[in-house]
């Protein structure tokens, strides 16, 4: 089947998304060094740029928000309609895979008084810090007091290894198709 021009700017936009958030300078901190100590300065270490880590989540945001062009929910149908058979299966486990570990759950205590799935917690930091746009999500993250940071590197490493993990494997498909197509994104 054709790719249609609509689809064919979706997945060329999504190549690109990953392309730049790839090309980060907080990406290159997140390979080389312990994320914990990224997030949890150690007393008298220098703190991480938070400008560094903003940018980068305001640019992974549009792989999970569903509100996104680019986000996965509304890419893996745009996939699932140009892939082969065998390209269908990997696609939908991908798809099965990341869908399976929003719903990972952390107890209750651990670091807040109420078991939180991993999707609450990108939700959390999402629309209570970065976006500031719940004010139930701002009170949860004022009340975590000195494991604030603990719960930031939970949502920091899911954000860089979960969501960017998919990303990946989303990309080399993505750039398979738009190749089929005798497409070539800036990034390819």
């Amino acid at each position: 089947m054709p790719m249609t021009n609509s689809d064919r700017k979706k997945i060329t936009d999504f190549v690109d998304l990953v392309g730049r958030i790839r090309a980060r300078p907080f990406m290159a901190e997140f390979q080389k060094n312990n994320l914990f100590d990224i997030i949890y300065s150690r007393q008298n270490a220098p703190k991480p740029d938070e400008e560094l880590l903003r940018s980068f989540i305001l640019d992974v945001r549009k792989l999970y928000m569903e509100s996104e062009t680019t986000s996965f929910k509304k890419m893996f149908p745009v996939f699932m309609q140009y892939v082969g058979a065998d390209e269908k299966i990997e696609l939908q486990k991908c798809q099965s895979d990341y869908e399976e570990n929003l719903t990972i759950s952390f107890p209750a205590g651990i670091p807040v008084k109420e078991s939180k799935t991993i999707k609450n917690i990108l939700d959390d930091w999402f629309y209570g810090h970065y976006l500031h746009e719940d004010e139930k999500k701002k009170e949860t993250l004022s009340n975590l007091g000195g494991v604030k940071d603990f719960y930031k590197w939970i949502f920091v490493d899911n954000l860089g290894g979960f969501v960017f993990e998919f990303a990946f494997s989303l990309e080399d498909l993505a750039k398979r198709l738009l190749s089929r197509e005798g497409v070539t994104p800036a990034v390819l």
